[in-house]
């Protein structure tokens, strides 16, 4: 039986209640007394809104949100993303980091101490990280390849593919039904196989990046908060002035503004496709029905919890190491905005460069590469005719790497804090062993990625290992503090934190929007996956 570690200021009575206020903890301007527990602290509170900056802003901001904003009819997916964030994101960050602060514990002891009978909730949660981390890594192993590949005297993406030659077999004889980009990507980076069900063999050079993904990781959680806190200031500072030149590089691309008003402007085509007479035997589907799809309210759903670091068990693990009286109000808000900027101001940066080359090749953006070959194939095939194209394309990659790494570490630390909460990880065993060995066994778990089919693999679990359980995992959270612990205990403690008691508008979302909203969603979705059961924005 799993048993759950109490911090030794909370044995205090024999019949201590772990939710109980200590009503002695006094405060001051400048000073606030902090548990002795012998619990980690941050070295400063810049370190802490770093973290958790570079936790929200990562893979799913430059990454993820484009590609779901282009299958989901462009500026059409803004409308449930904001709508989503303020009904869910926000209600649900603030929950996440009044647990950590409040219970100074990870996800698993969180929940335990509202309630015994709800530590499967943080079970849940640490399962959900630890799929995500592993498919994640993935993806920094591409950024990893890519990077290297920048410094070559011509871009690998931008030379031609082979020539047809009869004697080829898979894949090499598709080379003439494909761009350079995609060639390089599918055949030469990912040597990839016809289907999920042929690995045949380990592609080396891939699973050499990923064993560097997972080493990089243990290095910087070495120590915990005390390397990766430090290690923050250039991980989670760099992207955004990369990001930034990047903006400025993309919008000097012909066809940038295409692109731009692509993503926000539901109804625009392209201009070259203004001039194509439609068929009138072929009914054209406007971008607005994907309003009425599920998936695409599930898709924003989630897209906001990646963003947010939601249902991962990092926010809970991060607010763990605040001071008890910390304004997670005040960060919250602030980081919020930050994260849905950086979202916005990548996707201008993104559709921009979209746009170039969908004028280049005058094809609409919906019919550029989707998935992970946004990143690898549309946007490095437009930084391969750019002016100092190695230097954009090193750029572009370290980038994403550093948002990958940052969100790696939140992971990371989530899973580590969650077990420092249980009698599964004995005290004695050094945190650096605790890491070392749990990168490792991450690394193996991993290999499967670095095969020929992995591309199969990442898209499986970009799919189905995080969206629906984020969603069953943050309905039960939700419902554990507003209706277990009770919205005005919670409201109470809030207040006593904060300084701020909740308004009606925030304690309305808690108790019935949010958990609501986050039903019928799951709901809806399972009942229309049952008569289409797809998750393209298609369905």
């Amino acid at each position: 039986m799993v048993k759950l570690r109490v911090p030794a200021c909370c044995k205090k009575q024999e019949n201590y209640d772990p939710v109980e206020e200590d009503d002695k903890a006094q405060t001051t301007e400048d000073t606030v007394d902090v548990p002795d527990d012998g619990r980690e602290q941050w070295g400063s509170q810049l370190e802490f809104i770093l973290s958790t900056i570079g936790s929200v802003v990562g893979l799913g901001n430059l990454w993820r949100f484009p590609i779901k904003v282009k299958e989901y009819g462009g500026g059409v997916f803004l409308i449930p993303y904001f709508t989503m964030l303020f009904i869910e994101g926000i209600p649900l960050f603030l929950v996440e980091l009044w647990i950590g602060q409040k219970f100074r514990s990870g996800c698993i002891g969180g929940f335990y101490k509202i309630h015994r009978a709800l530590s499967g909730i943080g079970f849940a949660t640490w399962m959900i990280g630890f799929y995500t981390n592993l498919y994640y890594n993935a993806v920094i192993m591409y950024t990893i390849y890519y990077f290297f590949a920048s410094f070559s005297s011509t871009l690998p993406w931008a030379k031609d593919c082979p020539e047809l030659n009869s004697t080829m077999d898979f894949p090499k004889n598709c080379c003439t039904e494909t761009t350079k980009a995609s060639y390089y990507w599918y055949y030469d980076v990912l040597k990839i196989s016809p289907d999920i069900g042929q690995p045949e063999q380990f592609n080396w050079q891939m699973t050499l990046c990923l064993f560097g993904a997972w080493l990089t990781c243990f290095l910087c959680m070495i120590k915990g908060i005390k390397t990766s806190g430090k290690v923050v200031y250039v991980t989670a500072v760099f992207p955004f002035i990369a990001l930034f030149g990047l903006f400025v590089m993309s919008m000097t691309l012909e066809g940038a503004g295409e692109g731009v008003r692509y993503f926000f402007d539901p109804t625009y085509k392209m201009s070259f496709e203004s001039d194509i007479v439609p068929d009138p035997n072929v009914t054209v589907l406007s971008n607005w029905r994907h309003l009425y799809n599920p998936y695409c309210w599930l898709e924003a759903a989630a897209q906001i919890f990646y963003s947010l670091s939601l249902g991962f068990g990092s926010c809970i693990a991060f607010a763990s190491y605040n001071p008890p009286k910390t304004d997670f109000y005040k960060h919250a808000m602030g980081i919020s905005v930050v994260n849905s900027a950086s979202s916005m101001f990548a996707g201008v940066t993104i559709f921009a460069i979209l746009g170039s080359s969908a004028v280049r090749n005058e094809v609409s953006i919906s019919e550029l590469s989707t998935g992970p070959g946004l990143a690898f194939i549309a946007v490095s095939e437009a930084i391969a005719n750019t002016p100092a194209a190695q230097l954009w394309s090193a750029l572009f990659f370290v980038m994403l790497f550093m948002l990958g790494i940052d969100s790696q570490f939140a992971g990371i630390e989530g899973m580590m804090t969650a077990l420092d909460d249980t009698t599964l990880v004995p005290r004695k065993i050094p945190r650096p062993i605790v890491i070392a060995f749990f990168c490792g066994i991450s690394f193996l778990i991993g290999l499967p990625f670095s095969m020929n089919n992995g591309l199969y693999l990442v898209d499986l679990f970009d799919n189905f290992s995080a969206n629906f359980p984020l969603m069953m995992v943050a309905f039960f959270e939700v419902i554990s503090v507003s209706w277990v612990y009770g919205i005005t205990r919670f409201c109470e403690d809030f207040e006593e934190m904060t300084g701020y008691y909740p308004n009606i508008v925030w304690r309305i979302l808690w108790v019935g929007v949010t958990p609501l909203s986050l039903l019928g969603i799951l709901l809806y979705s399972s009942w229309t996956s049952l008569i289409t059961p797809s998750l393209t924005g298609d369905s």
